[in-house]
């Protein structure tokens, strides 16, 4: 079977991915620092960005990875993906942004967070249309989950270290390491479940075409989106800081 990946959607998706890291930390001091329904307001936020940026980062670096015969994907087990890493972003939020930190707290937060972002990963590939069958090796499966899950750890363990941190020269090369190595973590949890998958052409299968999407279309198109949001997002985040200092 020839694999084959196209290299700026798999670049996109690590941008995004250190992205996604980036204003992770940069929101969960907003949800620290606010209270009542600000403090809800920034939770929810905050999950969805992080959720759309971690679900991205996935759809971008599945629509990379190209085999013959072509591959779509269904639009609508693609938005329960969606909804199942936001949901899971913002119970591990939640969990995490509490005043108080235990060790409970921390692999509560981390499983909660790790399985949602493993469930996304394999909903999305539930998504994929394909004249294949597909299974998994069940060593790389459960590694992903695993990896999944200590990401998340060290995910929570970052946050916690610079939510309350002071913001000076050494909190930006902190902030920027930080989101590289929560960039590159997720990034490897994706590409270990992909590791995981095995493809068995089988040109028999009859792929139902209703309500699908073209994964050269897709992968672009959730780059825009996401990248957009985050614009967004950043702007809404200086407006933050501005007001605190006026």
């Amino acid at each position: 079977m020839n694999v084959t990946y196209n290299i700026p959607l798999v670049i996109l998706s690590a941008i995004v991915a250190v992205a996604a890291g980036y204003f992770t930390i940069e929101m969960s001091r907003e949800i620290t620092l606010n209270k009542g329904l600000e403090r809800w307001t920034w939770l929810i936020i905050s999950a969805v960005t992080m959720g759309m940026g971690i679900w991205g980062m996935h759809f971008i670096a599945m629509t990379a990875f190209s085999i013959e015969p072509k591959i779509t994907y269904d639009f609508v087990i693609v938005l329960i993906s969606l909804v199942a890493a936001v949901a899971g972003c913002l119970q591990g939020l939640y969990i995490i942004t509490q005043p108080l930190i235990n060790k409970k707290i921390l692999i509560a937060g981390s499983i909660t967070m790790g399985s949602a972002i493993a469930g996304m990963h394999y909903i999305g590939m539930a998504a994929m249309r394909v004249s294949a069958n597909i299974s998994y090796d069940p060593l790389i499966f459960a590694l992903s989950v695993l990896i999944a899950i200590v990401v998340s750890f060290a995910a929570i363990i970052i946050v916690i270290g610079l939510r309350t941190a002071k913001k000076d020269q050494t909190y930006t090369w902190k902030t920027i390491l930080a989101s590289l190595i929560m960039g590159g973590a997720v990034l490897s949890m994706h590409y270990t479940g992909m590791a995981a998958a095995r493809f068995k052409i089988n040109y028999g299968m009859i792929i139902e075409q209703t309500n699908m999407l073209d994964s050269g279309v897709i992968g672009f198109s959730i780059a825009l989106a996401v990248l957009g949001m985050f614009a967004i997002v950043y702007v809404v985040l200086l407006n933050a800081n501005w007001n605190r200092s006026t």
